[in-house]
């Protein structure tokens, strides 16, 4: 009796508003939303600073490690701060802004980035601007520029900040020692001092000058770059000391200066490329330049240690040999020898160019593993898939390279059939190819990016201790993260995923971290720059053939 009356119930006419919720859409929330894109070419919102006034902006950046080590948040980094977008309106406000901008780009070396922001301003009467420009002058090259614009000034003076002002007047003294002005260069030492400047190798110059004595230089933990240009006026410092202690915008205008010496110039680019200062095109084209036109026999049989000559010969002989053997045993020596300098990744971008043209072929196929490389470091998802391809032809049963067609899925935005090749990771897994942690890291970033992990992958990373090592954040960093995250907060997103993965970026940070950066940055609407930070976390730790 029961069962007849609930089936007669259940034959009766749904509601009219069961059904008008079975056939209308869901609502769509806010956060839902694709992002309205800002017109600035950052491919990054128009509301970037949402949830971020100047103050907390300021206190965020002033935490962190500028600029990131991590080629991916280095690239987040510069568009969210070479942006055009503003803070809320307010003409303090912008100025604020402007300059905190503008000192963030001189921290990371982005000198021509800060002179375009400069272009933008108008600062002729703002002595906050006026400080920076000057400043930014002389790291572009531009002595007698950065000069002229502190004698325009000069007046404004009392008006900058206490520690801009210090540096203004240090600034002064440059100008007046490359002027002959020996007393005008001394009392500028003077001033700075009782501004409250700390000692520098910039002001014992500047007394050593003024009594045309050989200075003798107190110690130093950092160089900077106006340091350096008054020092150099009196004799200079050692190389290896400017290369140790430079700040990066040293490093970078050493690099971009073609009358620095030889012996600090080249490895000052590469100290700069190593921070990100220098784009792999620009390190390129310096190696180019300076790299001697040597046979492939000659270059390959070098024996012994290696130098930055050697490396840039090999990079140039790469680049222009046409025989494909010895062009890809060029580029795999040149990418050995970059790997010993800690520029693995900026090597593989930089020699990207060099193989685009290069046909995958029979007799190349020891190179396969290398190209899948060169490919995924490069963004040119194509080209490891067509290296792959090649070794995993079925007249190849011994050679399978499907391992880095899922890597491969894992860092490319616009893969499609997403997930089909990580099956390929369970024998390497298996067999022990992966190493403990890197296995830990596979299945954090696997999880993070939202995919099926296979059960298997999970059980053989069960079975291995799981690392604590790694950079953890301070307390409740984590939560800020996915707080902002949630809120679709882009900018401070960015800015709490660079203070979560600290300062060796996916590689030096701890699983947790990584995964919960990754998370954040998918969640915000930023998932290329997720996947391209998973690869990061990844490549290095890929297992990889005897031949690579």
């Amino acid at each position: 009796m029961s069962g007849g009356l609930s089936l007669a119930q259940d034959a009766r006419p749904p509601r009219p508003d069961t059904v008008l919720r079975d056939v209308l859409p869901a609502p769509v929330m806010k956060d839902d939303l694709a992002p309205v894109m800002a017109a600035d070419g950052s491919g990054l919102p128009f509301e970037l600073w949402r949830g971020l006034d100047v103050a907390s902006l300021e206190t965020l950046i002033g935490e962190l490690e500028i600029p990131p080590r991590s080629p991916a948040l280095h690239a987040l980094w510069k568009r969210l701060i070479t942006s055009s977008v503003t803070l809320a309106p307010g003409v303090e406000t912008d100025a604020k802004f402007t300059a905190l901008r503008l000192e963030a780009l001189y921290r990371s070396g982005l000198a021509d980035d800060a002179a375009k922001e400069l272009a933008r301003q108008n600062g002729a009467g703002d002595p906050l601007l006026i400080a920076l420009s000057a400043r930014n002058e002389l790291a572009s090259g531009r002595a007698a520029k950065a000069c002229e614009i502190m004698r325009a000034g000069a007046a404004l003076k009392p008006q900058m900040p206490k520690r801009l002002r210090a540096q203004a007047i240090l600034m002064s003294g440059y100008c007046a020692a490359i002027g002959g002005d020996t007393a005008g260069a001394g009392l500028a030492g003077e001033l700075a001092r009782e501004e409250g400047l700390e000692t520098s190798p910039g002001l014992d110059a500047l007394d050593a000058l003024s009594i045309g004595a050989k200075p003798k230089l107190s110690t130093f933990k950092t160089l900077s770059l106006l340091d350096y240009r008054i020092v150099e006026k009196v004799g200079g410092i050692g190389a290896r000391q400017v290369l140790e202690k430079a700040e990066q915008a040293l490093l970078v205008a050493l690099a971009n200066d073609p009358a620095t010496p030889a012996d600090i110039g080249l490895p000052a680019s590469e100290a700069a490329a190593r921070l990100n200062g220098l784009t792999p095109e620009t390190l390129a084209a310096i190696y180019r330049a300076n790299g001697q036109t040597e046979s492939a026999e000659t270059l390959l049989a070098a024996k012994g240690g290696s130098d930055i000559n050697h490396r840039a010969s090999l990079f140039k002989a790469a680049e222009i040999e046409k025989t494909p053997i010895k062009k890809t045993r060029l580029i795999r020596a040149f990418l050995d020898d970059a790997k010993h300098q800690g520029l693995s990744f900026q090597a593989l971008q930089m020699i990207a160019p060099a193989i685009t043209a290069l046909a995958p072929a029979e007799e190349l196929t020891w190179f396969a593993e290398t190209a899948a490389e060169i490919g995924l470091a490069s963004g040119k998802y194509d080209l490891t898939r067509r290296w792959v391809a090649l070794a995993n032809s079925p007249d190849r049963p011994d050679t399978n390279l499907s391992h880095w067609l899922a890597l491969t899925d894992i860092a490319d935005p616009k893969a499609s059939n997403r997930g089909a090749d990580l099956e390929a990771l369970l024998p390497l897994a298996n067999r022990g190819r992966f190493q403990p942690e890197a296995l830990h890291r596979v299945a954090t970033v696997l999880d993070a990016l939202n995919y099926n992990v296979p059960i298997p992958l999970w059980d053989a990373a069960s079975r291995t201790p799981q690392p604590d090592g790694g950079y953890l954040p301070p307390t409740g960093v984590l939560s800020e993260l996915q707080d902002a995250a949630k809120k679709k907060e882009y900018g401070r997103t960015v800015l709490l995923t660079m203070k979560t993965l600290g300062p060796n970026g996916a590689e030096g940070a701890h699983i947790i971290a990584l995964g919960d950066s990754i998370r954040a940055l998918k969640r915000a609407g930023l998932e290329p720059d997720a996947r391209r930070l998973a690869l990061e976390a990844l490549l290095f730790a890929w297992p990889r053939g005897a031949a690579n």
